[in-house]
């Protein structure tokens, strides 16, 4: 909802959601739960010279446990895990302006939830194993910044940071680093053409991220194995050739009028060749008993050729 505030336009809104779920099958005994998520936004824009709105929003949310989520260890399924829940809190802000005579904006946002009846999981490889007891606690609290606008006349390009910590308390042992705590986001997409030759467009990506958790055996205890995987680091290039770029200016009857877009691209993915591990897979050595996590690769450099007509 729009309305006044003295000379600045303010938008809000509020609202209640409210589920119900059930679980029941053979041998089982039937399990309900009811929760309400109430939520609220606020939105307000200074009259002022710049163009800038200011958020903030909060709400409680729910997320209902799926099937994978209520069985134990031993395979055995547990109707009474309840709903994991978490309080968000978020504020945030938009900065639109011109520089060099074109347009930009500017959007951050920082944000904290307490997360609550947690279930906690552990990751073995692409396995996701959950505890199917709501035994924990924990919080996830970040910034997320980014700059977008033409930094070269006609094409976009963008600058994002980010900057996430969340961790966990199992059973009341102490806070440890949760399976998605990766700290540090930067990513680049600048977006150029060749002067002599406007339709052909090119594009460079970099991202480089700080290392998640390398996770625990299946429900071996998370607190023994707190070691994390390498940084992630990529960077793609993308060349685009579009025969259709002048369409407006060729004459009547000219073939690729009958297009509204050819376009024949051509780009290489991971460009330096990185070894960018995503999970571990553990591996039990006979003699100490011990497990090691063994690093599981993502694809390295990648070609790729693509041809888009649009009729």
């Amino acid at each position: 909802m729009k309305d006044k505030l003295g000379s600045s336009d303010v938008w809000y809104n509020a609202g209640v959601r409210a589920h119900e779920w059930q679980i029941s099958g053979d041998n089982i005994a039937s399990k309900s739960q009811i929760v309400f998520s109430p939520r609220a936004q606020f939105a307000i824009k200074p009259d002022w010279e710049r163009d800038i709105v200011f958020r903030v929003s909060g709400g409680y949310y729910y997320q209902p446990p799926f099937y994978r989520e209520l069985r134990d260890s031993l395979g055995t399924v547990r109707p009474s895990v309840k709903a994991q829940s978490s309080i968000h809190f978020v504020v945030g802000g938009d900065y639109s302006f011109k520089m060099w005579g074109r347009p930009f904006k500017m959007v951050t946002e920082a944000y904290y939830k307490s997360l609550s009846d947690v279930n906690p999981y552990t990751i073995e490889n692409v396995r996701i194993r959950y505890a199917a007891n709501n035994n924990a606690a924990a919080f996830a609290q970040g910034l997320d910044f980014r700059l977008n606008g033409e930094f070269v006349p006609g094409t976009e390009s963008w600058f994002s940071f980010s900057y996430l910590k969340t961790k966990e308390n199992i059973d009341n042992k102490g806070d440890i680093a949760r399976p998605t705590d990766q700290r540090l986001k930067f990513a680049i997409l600048f977006q150029d053409y060749m002067p002599n030759i406007p339709s052909l467009k090119i594009y460079l990506n970099l991202v480089y991220n700080t290392g998640v958790p390398g996770g625990s055996p299946s429900y071996a205890d998370p607190y023994i194995y707190q070691s994390r995987l390498r940084d992630y680091r990529r960077v793609d290039v993308g060349f685009n050739y579009v025969f259709t770029e002048k369409n407006a200016q060729r004459r009547d009857g000219h073939w690729l009028k009958k297009f509204q877009d050819i376009s024949l691209g051509f780009e290489i993915f991971n460009m330096f060749n990185n070894q960018n591990a995503i999970t571990n897979t553990w591996v039990r050595d006979v003699y100490t008993k011990n497990q090691y996590g063994i690093p599981n690769y993502l694809t390295t450099r990648v070609f790729n050729l693509k041809l888009s007509i649009r009729l």
